[in-house]
């Protein structure tokens, strides 16, 4: 494969993990966004949901060292956190009243390394790496226009505008690929040149962040410097992560309607996050100072644009990222799945040296599915619409078990961590020997007259 040129629409986690991959096949790739990027790591207009706790799960921060070596001891050392305990024990999860192990060593802990750091600040380290790619060149401050399409069922570019200026240029391209986000136009695009818009699959999710970046005096108080909890019901979920430069980021999150009272300062931050906050944290984060104000975001839900069930699709255009599917944000899943779009399609251009969109989202769809159906399941205490009311209770009876094993048994928990940080496929949960091992756990617990660990344990 030996084309020329490749334009990359947005320069987000996705656009520059997208970049990466076609800069290894083009001569030339051109990565286009409206924000001026700047040139430290703070928050941009652009990604609003920048603000807010993110997790890098541990497949999406191999990825990115596969793609860069050398790129994660790189932020270890500009000051990211790495987690790399056998136990765990810095890491604290909570499924409603179950938490998980962390007592007990991990049988392969290296694969679960988790990195900590703020959104800014990881996007603009991954940026630095693409921009000394000689081939790659940014051109910021710029709005796209419209797809270009010159010849037959192929789009051949894309129009592009600066900001401050009311007139448009073409940029030539063998392949555009749209990493633009939540905010994707492209289906639109698309019907303004006659091609068919892709069908869409929704899910409400109704969701609202709160996230204040705080300082905590006394953080060495605790050992844990990631907690993220997930209650059922309509309790508000929420976490703390550590971040770089001895800052932290608390977040509150629930669905619009069960929060109790919208935050507005770190007095009604603290009010909010006594619910899932362990109590020997409590009195460490009563002593931190806010270092912003508390900044809110929604999310109406998730869409899935089905690129994969269309019959024609032009050739030079491919979209990833959130615009392909976009995900509930309180799973942490999306920059990780962005990584997944870009690797699926540097193993398509290896293996067949060409760029074939229904196989790329063929493809996609596959790993896409099993994510999807997680995140459009009505969340634990809510009204349940499977068709199947007696399979709808056993798949939750089945959860349930698990998680009551994951509280003392750490191969139960590490299986649940490697499925949640996609080292393992869902499947594995509902492998024959894992349910053997589940339920032989519970005959023992019974035998003993165990039934499951406390909420909170430290």
């Amino acid at each position: 494969m030996n084309d020329d040129h490749a334009v990359v629409l947005g320069a987000g986690i996705a656009g520059l993990i997208a970049a990466t991959v076609l800069a290894e096949h083009y001569a030339l790739v051109t990565v286009v966004e409206r924000d001026q990027l700047p040139d430290n790591p703070v928050d941009r207009r652009g990604v609003p949901q920048g603000r807010h706790l993110h997790s890098l799960l541990s497949r999406g921060s191999q990825i990115m060292e596969e793609l860069h070596p050398g790129f994660l001891a790189e932020l270890v050392e500009a000051g990211a956190l790495v987690l790399d305990d056998p136990d765990m024990r810095r890491i604290y999860s909570r499924i409603g009243r179950y938490t998980f192990n962390r007592t007990d060593s991990a049988a392969d802990p290296a694969a679960l390394t988790t990195y900590l750091a703020s959104r800014p600040f990881l996007e603009f380290h991954l940026r630095r790496r693409v921009q000394a790619l000689s081939n790659v060149a940014f051109l910021d401050g710029h709005d796209v226009g419209e797809l270009v399409s010159s010849q037959p069922h192929r789009i051949t570019g894309v129009t592009v505008s600066a900001r401050d200026s009311t007139s448009f240029d073409t940029l030539c391209a063998d392949l555009v690929v749209d990493a633009t986000g939540r905010a994707t136009r492209t289906p639109l695009l698309l019907d303004r040149l006659g091609f068919p818009r892709p069908a869409e699959r929704t899910f409400t999710a109704d969701g609202l962040y709160y996230s204040q970046q705080i300082e905590i005096p006394d953080q060495d108080n605790f050992l844990e410097r990631l907690v993220l909890v997930l209650p059922e019901g309509k309790a508000q979920r929420g976490g703390l992560m550590a971040c770089e430069d001895n800052t932290w980021t608390l977040t509150i999150a629930g669905r619009a309607g069960d929060l109790t009272h919208t935050p507005a300062d770190f007095a009604d931050m603290l009010t909010l996050a006594q619910d899932f906050i362990p109590p020997h944290i409590r009195p460490a984060l009563h002593g931190a100072n806010p270092v912003t104000e508390v900044q809110a975001y929604r999310y109406p839900g998730g869409t899935w644009r089905r690129y994969d069930r269309l019959a024609h699709l032009p050739e030079g255009l491919l979209v990833l990222g959130d615009a392909l599917c976009s995900l509930d944000p309180i799973n942490g899943q999306g920059m990780t799945m962005a990584t997944l779009h870009a690797t699926t399609l540097r193993d398509q251009i290896r293996r067949t040296n060409q760029i074939d969109p229904q196989a790329f989202y063929a493809a996609i769809a596959g790993i896409t599915k099993p994510v999807w159906a997680s995140n459009a399941q009505p969340p634990s205490g809510r009204d349940n619409t499977s068709s199947s009311p007696l399979s709808g209770r056993a798949i939750a009876w089945t959860r349930r078990k698990i998680l009551e094993a994951a509280t003392d048994d750490m191969v139960v928990t590490e299986r649940l961590m490697r499925v949640a940080n996609f080292i393992d496929p869902p499947q594995c949960l509902v492998a024959p020997g894992f349910l053997t091992h589940v339920a032989a756990h519970h005959i023992r617990s019974s035998l003993t007259g165990r039934r499951g660990a406390p909420a909170y344990h430290h």
